[in-house]
């Protein structure tokens, strides 16, 4: 196996997902993962439910923190 690159998705594409403790684990609230949970509750963090897992929706994040080109 080849080492070296992490994996890099294209966001842009859409369809990106990580779950809720992952997010908070990326964003460094790993030990404060109640806060993601309430964001998400909140609709301040996009996500979808997916097999019955809430799953933060990281393309919608994305083009929600893009500044607007008109």
């Amino acid at each position: 196996m080849k080492q070296g690159r992490g994996f890099t998705p294209d966001l842009h594409a859409g369809g990106y997902y990580v779950t809720p403790q992952r997010f908070a684990q990326l964003i460094g609230l790993g030990d404060r993962q109640a806060i993601v949970q309430r964001w998400i509750e909140q609709g301040d963090l996009p996500s979808r439910c997916i097999g019955g897992q809430t799953l933060v929706d990281l393309a919608a994040l994305l083009l929600m923190t893009e500044p607007d080109q008109s």
